[in-house]
């Protein structure tokens, strides 16, 4: 048998439950109608491609990247949208790591002691978003211009800060912004590649790249009509007409 007071608490705990419904479907009415103007509802993938260069990081000596990246087209005319991950491992510049020991040196209550200095190693996955911009045009070479927020996932590591805070400090997951750049040549129907450059801003940390990639381009682009047989100013249309 159901109690009185049991009773009373499931009603007010659909009572509540259809109020924050109620209350919650103008939100997702106005969050749909956002999509929509901004066309993200439409957004689907149309090319994938892998990318490969060099990067120059502040106080880190230069290093290998590689990327790979999805172009899931257009929010607005000539203007699209990028997804990327990107990878790479470095070390910090020996000067660096000196001006880091002589710091600690000077720190120490023992005149005899000695800092060891060793590499402090760091690596840096990051997973990015940009818009770019793409003038309109129907040739095969196509200059581009994006802004973007990136979420870099960085690791650092060495026997010297093994342990330390300057370890848990230099660990870290951290957003930042960039400004990208370069041209990207489509060769083939589903065949093209990419050069860019990029530079991207941490709080203390900065970088420059620069890569060279291939992409693969799953159909038709939406910035390319078609230009197949009838597709011309002269054709006729269904009905007859020119």
């Amino acid at each position: 048998m159901v109690r009185p007071s049991s009773a009373r608490s499931v009603l007010r705990v659909a009572i509540a439950c259809f109020g924050a419904a109620i209350a919650l479907a103008p939100a997702a009415h106005a969050q749909d109608n956002i999509l929509r103007k901004l066309n993200l509802d439409k957004l689907e993938i149309q090319s994938l491609g892998i990318s490969f260069g060099r990067i120059l990081p502040s106080q880190v000596e230069p290093a290998n990247i590689m990327g790979l990246q999805g172009d899931y087209g257009h929010i607005a005319p000539n203007w699209r949208v990028v997804f990327g991950a990107s990878y790479w491992q470095s070390r910090f510049q020996d000067d660096v790591v000196r001006t880091f020991v002589d710091s600690l040196q000077k720190s120490l209550s023992d005149p005899t002691a000695r800092v060891v200095a060793s590499p402090i190693r760091i690596y840096d996955v990051t997973f990015s978003v940009d818009a770019r911009y793409t003038p309109q045009s129907n040739a095969w070479l196509k200059p581009f211009a994006g802004v973007g927020i990136a979420a870099h996932v960085v690791n650092a590591e060495g026997s010297l800060i093994k342990g330390t805070f300057v370890e848990r400090s230099l660990d870290d997951i951290a957003a930042g912004l960039y400004v990208a750049g370069g041209v990207s040549i489509q060769l083939l129907p589903h065949f093209g590649i990419e050069g860019s450059a990029r530079a991207d801003l941490l709080s203390g940390f900065r970088s420059t790249q620069a890569k060279i990639g291939a992409a693969y381009i799953l159909g038709q682009r939406r910035d390319q009509p078609n230009a197949g047989p009838g597709s011309g100013p002269g054709a006729r249309d269904r009905s007859g007409n020119r």
